[in-house]
């Protein structure tokens, strides 16, 4: 095999440049740094250069915070941007730290971080870019998510690893409220607090919640009193109790709608259902499935396992099989973590200290909204096929082509090496 090496550089990812265009034309830059403020006048780059370098970074394929330097590296020259070191992108982050709120529980030290300044910036970038529609009838999930990791400020979780374990609120696709906690703190605890201070977020910015979802953890009185007083209707799921098991048993067995679920079929029924030893009646919309033992459970005495889920919807559309299914719509959500965490990197944090690390978890999220409003935009104007791909397929299918700045007649030109003819939409 012969091989002849040219010392040409030629910029490998050369969609990067209409990224760049896009987020220049609609002014992102400009809009981050309104909300965030300056870093100084004698400092060389500003905040919004620090984050957005970390989402071209994703964008790239890069796997942490010092894969900037690479991608500077392979960049070359570049009339519109100039790429600073992963450094000082570290830097930026680290400024933007939020000081922890410590709470001592008996023997345990609670960790809490919050950011108003950030959470404000989500919400408000997601209104900017329409990643979502702020007086739409928007539905909002809720939830903890466990980052493992082995910072020096880890803590044990309940999986009996060690990491952090922040709370995140997030709207479809689209991550609005991220609250800091150290590992060793449950996600019920002081779970009404957080949720208020998320639901007073979204009424600040003018985003309207319909409905909202969570799992077991908001099952406390005063959870589903916040829930009641910020959005038209709530749903979360039951803990097991005798009270609920004593309603179960109420439910006559001609209730029971037998249904398929993800492929697997199950029944549903609903009764009414007072929690917390209170007067107030909310709907109980429960789900069973036959065991696979066949025996009978030793509390129920059936051979079902059960699942509840209450909510306040009366509405004569929302029937056991509509509760049923809006509320399985959660795992979608759920999957979200899984894309912060392994397209957007939040399982690799670039600091030892919970703080720091939050920060960084906040720039995810930031190049989480980027990534979805530029795959609209692109889809829009016909270049690529659909919305739904992860950062790999988008880095194959667009990101990576060959191209360089070289200037003739006087003006630059951007000179892309392709047969493919999907990216004349961005040039024509």
């Amino acid at each position: 095999m012969k091989v002849q090496q040219s010392h040409q550089l030629i910029n490998p990812f050369g969609g990067l440049q209409f990224v760049l265009k896009q987020i220049k034309e609609q002014g992102i830059d400009t809009f981050i740094d309104e909300q965030l403020g300056s870093r100084g006048a004698k400092k060389e780059y500003s905040i919004s250069d620090g984050l957005l370098a970390i989402h071209y970074s994703h964008l790239c394929g890069g796997s942490c915070v010092e894969d900037i330097n690479t991608l500077n590296e392979h960049i070359g020259f570049h009339p519109g941007l100039s790429l600073q070191s992963a450094d000082t992108s570290l830097r930026v982050m680290q400024e933007l730290k939020a000081e922890n709120s410590i709470i001592e529980n008996g023997d345990v030290t609670h960790s809490f971080n919050h950011h108003k300044k950030l959470n404000d910036l989500l919400q408000k970038l997601a209104i900017k870019t329409k990643t979502i529609i702020a007086d739409a009838k928007n539905t909002l999930d809720f939830d903890n998510v466990i980052l493992e990791n082995e910072k020096y400020d880890a803590a044990k979780t309940y999986k009996m690893t060690t990491g952090y374990q922040p709370a995140l609120a997030s709207i479809g696709r689209q991550v609005v409220f991220i609250e800091g906690r150290g590992g060793n703190t449950p996600a019920g605890y002081k779970m009404s607090e957080t949720l208020a201070a998320c639901f007073q977020s979204l009424k600040n910015n003018g985003i309207h919640i319909e409905h909202f979802r969570s799992d077991s953890a908001a099952y406390q009185q005063s959870v589903v009193e916040v829930a009641e007083n910020n959005c038209t209707h709530f749903y979360i799921r039951i803990d097991d109790s005798q009270n609920l098991r004593d309603a179960i048993k109420d439910i006559p067995e001609t209730d029971w709608e037998q249904i398929t679920i993800n492929n697997k079929k199950a029944a549903v029924a609903e009764t009414p259902f007072q929690p917390f030893g209170a007067k107030k009646t909310y709907r109980a919309v429960v789900q069973r499935r036959k065991r696979k033992d066949g025996q009978c459970d030793i509390f129920t005495q059936s051979p079902y396992t059960y699942y509840a889920i209450m909510t306040n919807n009366e509405k004569p559309e929302a029937t056991p099989e509509w509760v049923t299914g809006f509320y399985n719509g959660r795992g979608d959500s759920e999957r979200n973590f899984d894309i912060l965490n392994n397209d957007f990197n939040c399982n690799r944090l670039p600091f030892s200290f919970l703080d720091a690390n939050m920060v960084y978890l906040f720039a995810a999220a930031i190049s989480f909204t980027l990534f979805e409003w530029i795959k609209q935009v692109f889809f829009c104007k016909g270049v690529i096929e659909n919305t739904a791909m992860r950062c790999k397929k988008f880095l194959f299918d667009f990101m990576i082509l060959p191209a360089r700045w070289i200037k003739t007649g006087r003006q630059w030109v951007y000179k892309i090496f392709t047969t493919r003819t999907c990216y004349k939409p961005l040039f024509e």
